[in-house]
């Protein structure tokens, strides 16, 4: 069984135009195994990790001596090692020490890029926060930059969860047009699941992104902003001028706002650096650019649950509500940023727009009908009746 790794080299190298006898050559890989993982949409199943190293248990100790003696060589650190039980190679702690011990500072070396070859990806956070559905909300924005022509898109968020990282690529492209042959970023969670050193594990789901756009990934060396100076500019340029005096009311009028300053001024702009036109640089950047393949990449997040008998599925506070003959089945809930819907079997049955205010429940629940009004109070007829006539009396009487 092959890697996930190992499917998204081969979707890069084959959309890079190269043939599947030169992919499996360089791979090592048998033809037939290239074409298979070239054609193939998925990634493939998860592999059982390899066993970890004897030196696991032991790396607070080599981290506690690092930080006392930064420059202590193996042979020490082994003899040192010893008395904790360690019994192996010193071969072994030499190649841990490399990865713990802290890298010297690097002399910087500015890059220069081909049209279409890399963006430069990093989240930021809006420097105030609009009050938004009754409260003060934080606003994120992921920004993807082109460093070739400077130009930009950002895509707003009210959080910086792996759906929404994986629906801003999404974004990104389309208005691009085009899939960069590289993206760069600084070890954000959603991308790098696990670093050590040089050895980065990555996230699964942006596996399963980079597999469908068959595009390369650099995670920058840690603290080390300059090697992704282009989007840290972007990030600034959206904070200074986009950001400051604006009014919003809800995220679909963020996204029409920032579409009108990106395409009306910030990517129609003369690069403050490099004195050019970066709507000139877009337009051959854009031409450079790798084809967006045909298949959809689905962004949404998903989780399985049971329907409660009174229907409501509850979803970052909200509740939302779900056909009632399915009450007691399991059922998909999915969601993206601005939609949540239920799927039953594969097949969608019903959708709502997100809420982003708690205890709101979609549709609301049908409210108890108010008690009859009280009837009028009877009229009780009243009858006269008439003295009688006492003359006849009075005569007997006299």
């Amino acid at each position: 069984m092959r890697t996930i790794v190992e499917w998204v080299r081969v979707r890069e190298l084959a959309a890079e135009g190269v043939s599947h006898r030169e992919i499996a050559r360089r791979l090592q890989m048998n033809r037939r195994t290239v074409t298979r993982l070239a054609g193939r949409a998925e990634p493939p199943r998860y592999q059982r990790a390899a066993t970890g190293s004897a030196l696991d248990p032991l790396e607070p100790v080599m981290r506690q001596v690092l930080a006392e003696w930064p420059q202590i060589h193996a042979p020490r650190m082994t003899e040192l090692l010893r008395s904790y039980g360690y019994a192996g190679s010193e071969r072994v702690v030499r190649r841990r020490l490399a990865e713990l011990r802290p890298s010297a500072v690097r002399p910087a070396q500015r890059t220069g890029y081909a049209p279409g070859q890399v963006a430069q990806v990093d989240w930021a956070e809006m420097s105030s926060r609009p009050r938004l559905l009754g409260r003060e909300r934080r606003v994120y924005a992921l920004v993807v930059t082109l460093p070739f022509s400077g130009a930009q898109t950002a895509h707003f968020s009210f959080d910086m969860t792996v759906e929404s990282f994986l629906e801003g690529h999404v974004a990104a492209f389309s208005f691009l047009g085009g899939v960069p042959a590289e993206c760069v970023y600084d070890n954000l969670r959603s991308a790098v699941a696990r670093r050590e050193g040089d050895v980065i594990r990555w996230a699964p789901r942006f596996l399963h992104l980079r597999g469908h756009y068959a595009f390369a990934a650099h995670a920058c060396t840690p603290a080390s902003p300059r090697e992704k100076g282009s989007v840290e500019s972007g990030v600034r340029y959206l904070k200074s001028s986009f950001w400051p005096a604006r009014r919003i009311i809800d995220l679909a009028d963020l996204d029409a706002q920032y579409a009108d300053w990106r395409d009306c001024i910030a990517n129609v702009r003369i690069h403050a650096t490099g004195r050019f036109s970066v709507a000139e640089r877009l337009q051959a950047e854009r031409a450079a650019l790798r084809a967006v393949p045909p298949g959809i990449f689905d962004p949404a997040g998903e989780r399985s649950a049971r329907v409660p008998i009174d229907g409501y599925l509850k979803h970052a506070g909200s509740f939302y509500r779900a056909p009632p003959e399915l009450v007691h089945q399991r059922v998909d809930l999915r969601f993206s940023r601005d939609e949540v819907w239920i799927c039953h079997r594969g097949a969608e049955v019903v959708r709502y727009p997100r809420s982003y205010e708690p205890g709101v429940w979609l549709p609301p629940p049908r409210m108890r009908a108010a008690p009859p009004p009280a009837p009028p109070p009877a009229l009780v007829p009243t009858t006269s009746v008439a003295p009688p006539e006492l003359a006849a009396y009075a005569e007997l009487v006299a």
